[in-house]
């Protein structure tokens, strides 16, 4: 979402975050469905007009939100990309700090796995609405796998950000549905998950791993169907060992 100059003030920056503050309070309080703009507006301590002229919508509120979160995961992977080549460090760390960055929101996360998984919802990940922050995130994955120690064959490479990408959303969810404590399935699911991909994306090297290969690219077209207005990846080269 393009922020007009006139809301870059910092009377502008405060106000914004005034009904940030007020609106997650609510939602925590209230349920996202159950609160009102005009509650939200009540209580900021402005007008509805205020409110309505910084944030036209819940939704937008939302995906603020994400917006956040992807700025500051893209600072942290620039620190972790320069201290590491260890590309298991570097996806982990990233999911991970993702994760921490939206813990506090947790419950309201879980609420909103329901409108996550339809596409034509403004929220889902894979909507239009968010296919500028849904292409930042797959740059981040690119930037994660760049300079890393990963090995992986040509084939798989330039699908294998969107690949994470998806990956990344099922781990989101999962955490979002994980009861246990301090989320340790969803930590452990993570663990298993990089021992088990990390050797195969070696194994994408071998001279007879065409029909994995093939395999992996046809997984990736499936699940770009779901995506809105997608973002494709370059067309795979053929498969090794073809």
């Amino acid at each position: 979402m393009i922020v007009p100059i006139a809301m870059k003030t910092p009377k502008a920056q405060k106000s914004r975050e005034q009904i940030l503050q007020a609106a997650f309070t609510l939602f925590r309080q209230k349920g996202y469905e159950e609160t009102s703009m005009r509650e939200i507006a009540r209580e900021a301590g402005m007008a509805v007009g205020a409110a309505y002229y910084y944030f036209r919508t819940k939704d937008e509120m939302i995906l603020e939100i994400y917006s956040r979160t992807q700025r500051e995961a893209e600072i942290k992977n620039r620190e972790m990309c320069s201290e590491t080549r260890s590309f298991r460090r570097r996806f982990s760390g990233l999911l991970f700090y993702r994760l921490g960055l939206i813990e506090e929101h947790r419950k309201l996360f879980v609420v909103l796995t329901q409108k996550g998984i339809n596409p034509s919802n403004s929220l889902s990940p894979f909507s239009a609405e968010t296919a500028s922050l849904r292409k930042a995130a797959v740059r981040l994955m690119e930037d994660t796998i760049e300079g890393s120690d990963l090995k992986i064959s040509s084939t798989l490479r330039p699908i294998l950000p969107q690949l994470l990408w998806f990956f990344q959303m099922a781990v989101i969810l999962f955490w979002a549905l994980d009861t246990s404590r301090e989320q340790t399935r969803t930590r452990r699911l993570v663990e298993v998950a990089l021992n088990l991909m990390v050797p195969l994306f070696g194994m994408s090297l071998l001279p007879l791993a065409g029909i994995f290969n093939r395999s992996v690219v046809e997984i990736h077209g499936l699940l770009n169907t779901l995506i809105q207005e997608e973002n494709v990846a370059p067309s795979p080269k053929k498969a090794q060992g073809e």
